[in-house]
């Protein structure tokens, strides 16, 4: 198998965000929900898997070869049974968090740093960003734990299903994605309609999100609109397994179906500062000073 080459840069800086007064002569803006904080989910993992291979893929990448103009960097990860697409920005910002936290043992639970680590261009929370993925292949199940905005970790919420099906149709054209021959193929999932390139030198029928099938390994894939693009930009081979883990917390998400949470979702992006007004389970409210006119949520399943 060849290597493809790993064009990721990692940088390690800090972005602190605050809270902006509002101004009566500003301009309302737009945006989405304010990201969690990395402190509120300290990295005890769990051991579930196993593998010898690692895909990173862009997420609607301005510039294939610059980080920072991606809205996410994203991490596949294939073991025998199981594999687990998340957020890699994430977990690094998460890590440089929990680092902190072993460090400042007496801090309180909002002290500690904000956003850490290489940061995308996207602002704000996502569900593609804020998510992570778990397909068990013996069961033919796929789980999806979805972590929500600061302030509404009551909201925090997982749903199995069973895999995903796309009814893939392969057609005739190819081009080399990060060092491989890839052949697309079409298919209409879920309200959208879908390109996908595969590369049979990698013989693994999957790829990011959701998304799998096809008679080799999806390096990249794109609705009709490319309002959501995933791009492979690096693959790391290893000759000793990685281990392949997952959040202790995830045993507290709130258990869900799929359309619910995709309601959830929707009430959490266009109305999350009437959701803060709610008190959480220990009785606390949070109110901001600052609004945003948030963005309508765009999601990748219409159906």
């Amino acid at each position: 198998m060849k290597q493809a080459p790993f064009i990721f840069l990692l940088f390690t800086f800090s972005i602190c965000t605050g809270l902006a007064q509002k101004n009566s002569s500003q301009k309302i803006q737009t945006g989405n929900p304010e990201e969690p904080s990395p402190s509120n989910l300290v990295l005890k993992m769990s051991l579930v898997d196993s593998g010898h291979i690692r895909i990173l893929y862009a997420l609607n990448a301005t510039d294939i070869l610059k980080p920072e103009t991606y809205d996410d960097l994203q991490r596949l990860e294939i073991g025998e049974r199981f594999s687990k697409y998340y957020s890699f920005f994430v977990f690094n910002s998460d890590s440089l968090a929990s680092d902190w936290r072993k460090k400042n043992p007496q801090a309180g639970p909002y002290d500690g740093p904000g956003r850490m680590g290489p940061a995308g261009k996207f602002q704000g929370w996502s569900e593609y960003i804020y998510s992570e993925y778990f397909k068990d292949f013996s069961k033919k199940e796929l789980t999806e734990y979805t972590r929500m905005p600061a302030g509404l970790s009551d909201y925090n919420s997982t749903c199995s299903e069973p895999l995903p099906v796309q009814n893939w149709k392969i057609e005739n054209e190819n081009q080399a994605i990060a060092g491989y021959l890839c052949q697309n193929a079409t298919c209409k999932f879920r309200g959208r309609d879908y390109t996908a390139w595969f590369t049979t030198d990698i013989p693994i029928s999957n790829g990011p999100w959701k998304f799998g099938g096809l008679p080799g390994l999806i390096l990249k894939v794109y609705d009709k609109d490319r309002q959501y693009v995933f791009e492979c930009v690096g693959i790391e081979n290893y000759k000793q397994k990685h281990p392949i883990q997952m959040h202790e917390a995830f045993k507290q998400f709130k258990k869900t179906d799929r359309q619910k949470l995709l309601k959830m979702k929707k009430e959490v992006q266009e109305n999350f500062y009437q959701l803060l007004l709610i008190p959480n389970s220990k009785g606390e409210v949070r109110a901001y000073q600052y609004e945003k006119k948030l963005n309508s949520y765009n999601p990748l399943e219409l159906e």
